[in-house]
């Protein structure tokens, strides 16, 4: 720590009402006649030169009254309501000792019992029925079904459909709609590639041997993209692994299933239930896979030979 700088032996002033600390180069800046004369030599050293240097050039100082009050240079310290205000009861600032007798928080052992639940509430929360999230296989059979019937019978309720499904089966209207949107599309879907094989087994019964000239007839036709048209045919045709272990038909099954075939190709629209599932109801004694394994041998035999059959003026296409 460096060294405290030294006191300036310069005199400082004392404002009136103010009271001094003791120091020896304090002096009164009030008038001199206010004060008790004192005595030079009870004056320290820098206030002697003060006092005589400040009585050059004056008129000598008139005598005091006997009733002025003798004022001292030191004052004692006071704390009444004057200079602080009105102070508080306690302190401001509580001591360390004070502090150091206060316990620490502990939370209570014994928890308060939560407020019952009346018997009626709790029983129409739990009879409340939840919202569900996700339709179930069954949920949406029951919605296609009563489309379907609607769609069939002309009814179209004044809240609309969607909406009369909604409130008949008490399901959420979005999973309704979506539903109805996915029917919707699938029966499109069904619809034209329906389309799409009646037209392709027309030409191929009318002597058409060429698989490129029956795709560009069924795209003008349908007004569809010729590559939509190829991609069906190519999945109608497309065999399956799992069709090499079913077991073989009769040729009397065999018959009726193709028979079958034809009389399916005469509707004018598709069947709600599945061509193979149909017919292996209709003729029984066969699964759907084996009516399915032979529709498909059968279109094989004109598809693979339509497929690689190219006429000489479709060489350059």
């Amino acid at each position: 720590m460096g060294k405290p700088p030294e006191r300036s032996p310069r005199a400082r002033l004392i404002k009136k009402g103010t009271t001094s600390d003791g120091r020896s180069e304090d002096r009164a800046r009030y008038p001199i006649d206010a004060t008790e004369a004192i005595p030079s030599e009870r004056l320290p050293r820098e206030q002697k030169r003060v006092a005589a240097g400040s009585r050059e050039g004056r008129a000598p100082a008139a005598p005091r009254s006997a009733s002025v009050s003798q004022r001292s240079l030191r004052r004692p310290a006071t704390s009444s309501s004057d200079q602080w205000g009105l102070l508080p009861d306690r302190p401001l600032f509580p001591s360390a000792q004070q502090t150091a007798h206060r316990q620490p928080f502990k939370r209570s052992e014994q928890k308060l019992p939560r407020r019952a639940v009346s018997q009626k509430k709790r029983a129409r929360l739990k009879a409340a029925p939840s919202i569900p999230k996700k339709l179930t296989p069954e949920q949406r059979r029951q919605i296609e079904e009563r489309y379907r019937a609607m769609v069939a019978s002309g009814e179209r309720p004044p809240e609309g459909r969607r909406k009369t499904i909604t409130r008949e089966l008490r399901l959420p209207y979005a999973l309704v709609s979506e539903a109805v949107k996915s029917y919707l599309h699938r029966e499109r879907l069904r619809r034209t590639n329906f389309e799409i094989e009646k037209i392709y087994w027309r030409e191929v019964l009318a002597g058409q041997d060429d698989a490129r000239a029956i795709v560009e007839c069924a795209a003008a036709e349908l007004g569809l993209d010729p590559g939509r048209i190829w991609w069906w045919l190519e999945k109608l045709h497309e065999w399956r692994k799992v069709l090499d272990a079913e077991p073989e038909v009769s040729e009397t099954q065999r018959a009726a299933i193709l028979s079958f075939y034809q009389e399916y190709l005469k509707r004018e629209a598709p069947p709600e239930k599945g061509l193979h599932l149909l017919i292996s109801e209709a003729i029984g004694d066969v699964t759907p896979r084996q009516v399915h394994k032979v529709l498909l041998q059968y279109r094989l035999s004109f598809w693979t030979r339509l497929k690689s059959n190219v006429r000489p003026d479709r060489v350059m296409a």
